[in-house]
């Protein structure tokens, strides 16, 4: 264990090894599949280390709990140090990763995230400069498309995406 709480050392951090896919702890992480996590308010997953990293720097997202496979634990120590005290770490083999979700988890990171309340679209523009660029999705309910679309507005420097709510959510 001391290797473990070393990687990710931080002040108050909890840091669990888990060697049981059927740990209480690992719950919200069982057996995920996107239609899963439809519906589930404002809880979403996130995997791998870009998306942790998005997850871990802005102030729109908090991680409930952090799930990083032994392999990967080293490696992500700095981002992971990132993470608020308060944020359980869990480590597990990849075995134990695998049976835990159902499918084998390449990416070894794994996080549950809640959505804070966003604010509305008359605020969000407001706060942006004055020349900007923003992209709208109305009616796009593919999450291939929209991931696409989040993805190139990323790539051109876009300063806020709008959605409809018929649009499929980007979480």
């Amino acid at each position: 264990m001391s290797e473990i709480t070393s990687a990710v050392a931080s002040p108050g951090r909890s840091v669990y090894a888990v060697d049981d896919a059927a740990d209480p702890r690992l719950e919200p992480y069982a057996a995920i599949r996107e239609r899963d996590l439809r519906g589930h308010g404002d809880r979403f997953i996130a995997e791998g280390e870009v998306v942790l990293r998005v997850l871990l720097s802005t102030s729109r997202f908090r991680a409930d709990s952090i799930l990083v496979s032994e392999r990967r634990l080293h490696g992500l120590g700095p981002l992971l140090a990132t993470a608020p005290a308060d944020v359980p770490v869990l480590v597990a083999g990849q075995a134990v990763m695998d049976r835990l979700v159902g499918f084998h988890i390449h990416r070894g990171v794994l996080a549950v995230g809640r959505r804070l309340p966003e604010p509305c679209a008359g605020s969000l523009l407001a706060s942006l400069p004055r020349k900007r660029l923003v992209v709208a999705l109305v009616g796009v309910s593919n999450h291939d498309n929209v991931g696409g679309i989040f993805r190139n507005a990323a790539a051109f420097g876009a300063d806020a995406v709008l959605l409809d709510h018929a649009s499929c959510d980007p979480l």
